[in-house]
């Protein structure tokens, strides 16, 4: 009886995988000689290290993840930023390795079926059924993939290690460019939700001016490894590296990328057929909300620290600058520090704090921001440019918006 590696039969994985074609991710650009030759040379080395054909189609994706399904191999632009390129060959050259096998095509299938998110019902179960069966397939062909990520990082025990973070940085690239997306890609304009068709330029942004967004990557720490047996140890090892998200400045070279291809990449991300816009056309209500309960948060806390409502703005923000940490602990709800616990606060804190209050104050008064995902950068009614987070340097003048 013919077997696949793991040992599943060739006739039970048909029927686990079913007749349904694998879905096609049609519109995205292409990545080939003339476009993106960068990344189509990166490609023809992941290729080799992986020991396969090279695929028939190579896309730039918008998803944060490399994914060959469908003939198709799509690479996320958000790992092309994000990672050196000598990691990106090790992600790629990881997502296109097999286990020896005269099923090649059937094998994928099942690894790829293995990360689709079923329907519930009766498609949940036959998942189900599917992940129980093929979980000696799946263990054997993250073994092969680790090895060909080491090779691709140039083999030798220093490659394990490259390999390792290559694939925590690209885990931690799709974490949090997952949640940037949930949390900006679909604003609500007056009242009815539009899809950003610059999303990508967003994150880019995001990621020059200020870094990534703030995120809790622990419980991916804890799973990681144990997707990745292989490199179990090192993955763990290299759960302390910093800044793990960013723009990598040794990053494949990518062309230019038209309007049309930014609203391609952002529809691989933005499901649905909602109307587009751009951040450049989002109004100020957009987010205002969030900055208003923001700064509610910290005006809530001031009053907490003094027992009663600041006499005036002078009082709110002299509360602010001066006793930055009691009113942070009161924010969070924590009780009023004691005689025992550190009150020291770093120089820019409580300017930081009434940073917050000051923009809330000039967004009412008809500023908005240069850019919606970059705070405290404000213009105002007449065009004059303001950035807040330089005054944070000058409390007394960041102290006088408040007043005027």
């Amino acid at each position: 009886m013919a077997r696949l590696p793991g040992g599943l039969a060739v006739w039970r994985g048909r029927r686990l995988l079913g007749s349904a074609p694998e879905p096609r991710r049609s519109g995205l650009p292409p990545v080939g000689a003339s476009r993106h030759p960068a990344l189509h040379s990166l490609v023809l080395e992941a290729v080799k290290h992986a020991d396969v054909a090279f695929p028939p189609a190579v896309l730039l994706g918008g998803a944060p993840t490399a994914r060959f399904a469908a003939g198709e191999l799509v690479i996320g632009l958000p790992l092309v930023r994000g990672l050196p390129a000598d990691q990106l060959r090790a992600v790629l050259a990881h997502e296109l390795a097999l286990p020896p096998s005269r099923h090649p095509d059937l094998v994928r299938g099942l690894l790829n079926a293995r990360l689709r998110e079923p329907a519930p019902g009766t498609a949940a179960h036959r998942h189900a059924r599917l992940l129980d069966a093929t979980e000696g397939l799946a263990g054997e062909a993250e073994r092969v993939r680790d090895a060909a990520a080491v090779n691709a990082a140039g083999g030798g025990l220093g490659a394990v290690e490259d390999a390792a973070l290559a694939l925590l940085r690209a885990a931690a690239t799709a974490a949090v460019f997952t949640a940037f997306a949930a949390a900006e890609g679909v604003p609500e304009v007056d009242g009815l939700p539009r899809r950003v068709a610059d999303l990508h330029a967003g994150w880019r942004l995001r990621l020059t001016e200020w870094g990534a967004p703030a995120h809790d990557l622990a419980e991916l720490l804890e799973t990681l490894p144990d997707r990745h047996p292989g490199l179990a140890a090192e993955l763990r090892a290299a759960a302390g590296t910093k800044r793990l998200v960013g723009l990598a400045p040794d990053a494949v070279a990518l062309d230019e990328l038209s309007a049309g291809e930014e609203r391609a990449l952002a529809a691989d991300v933005l499901a649905g057929n909602l109307p587009w816009t751009r951040f450049a056309d989002l109004p100020v209500s957009v987010y205002l909300a969030g900055v208003q309960r923001r700064a509610r948060e910290y005006v809530e806390a001031v009053q907490a620290v003094l027992g009663r409502k600041p006499d005036d703005r002078d009082e709110l923000a002299g509360t602010l600058l001066r006793r930055p940490v009691d009113v942070e602990r009161a924010r969070r709800g924590l009780p009023p520090a004691g005689e025992d616990d550190d009150r020291s606060a770093p120089p820019w804190m409580g300017a930081t704090l009434l940073a917050v209050v000051v923009e809330y104050t000039l967004l009412r008064r008809g500023w908005r921001r240069v850019h919606p995902l970059l705070p405290r950068r404000l213009a105002g009614p007449d065009g004059a440019a303001l950035d807040l987070n330089e005054l944070v340097r000058r409390p007394e003048e960041l102290s006088r918006y408040l007043r005027d």
